[in-house]
């Protein structure tokens, strides 16, 4: 919904992605690029069309960048509460999301990135999905899960990350 979202505010008629809900093993690294990149190989040898597959995480300073790439699997098990508690006596709380897209035509592999810095909050606020409720940007004053759906799509590290594929996509294949 969010990339549909997105492409639309870009007013991108011309290109057109399809979302396919896929399985795929994640290989086991500490390189977010390289799983995403791995991702979209593999995808490509399911669908054999070209692909674009985004992987991204929470990167918290004071954790030494933890949860990074285990993020989904961190989230699934400690979950929000576990993380405030990781952080309970911390005062550098400072974050930020990584999202990572990754292209793969059968021959060529580009990847693109997008970042938005932040911190973590002290209590879990009830709105929002994975960290979103815990997650506030630098220039916000509100978590992600707090911000309207267009306001966290016009500065959300997916967003940046994705606009910068459709700008090189754009150049490349029109």
């Amino acid at each position: 919904l969010e990339i549909e979202k997105i492409l639309e505010k870009e007013k991108e008629k011309s290109i057109k992605i399809l979302f396919s809900k896929t399985i795929i093993k994640e290989i086991q690294s500490e390189s977010i690029i390289e799983v995403a990149e791995d991702k979209a190989k593999k995808a490509f040898d399911i669908v054999k069309k070209p692909v674009i597959v985004e992987d991204d995480g929470l990167f918290i300073e004071d954790l030494n960048e933890f949860p990074g790439v285990y993020s989904s699997f961190v989230f699934k098990t400690i979950g929000n509460k576990g993380i405030l508690d990781l952080l309970k006596d911390n005062e550098n709380r400072r974050a930020y999301f990584l999202s990572i897209f990754s292209f793969f035509d059968g021959k060529i592999v580009e990847t693109f990135s997008g970042e938005t810095t932040g911190y973590i909050t002290t209590k879990i606020f009830p709105e929002g999905w994975g960290f979103d409720p815990i997650f506030k940007t630098e220039n916000e004053n509100k978590t992600y899960g707090q911000l309207n759906f267009l306001k966290k799509n016009e500065i959300s590290h997916r967003s940046i990350g994705l606009r910068k594929f459709l700008e090189w996509y754009k150049q490349k294949y029109y």
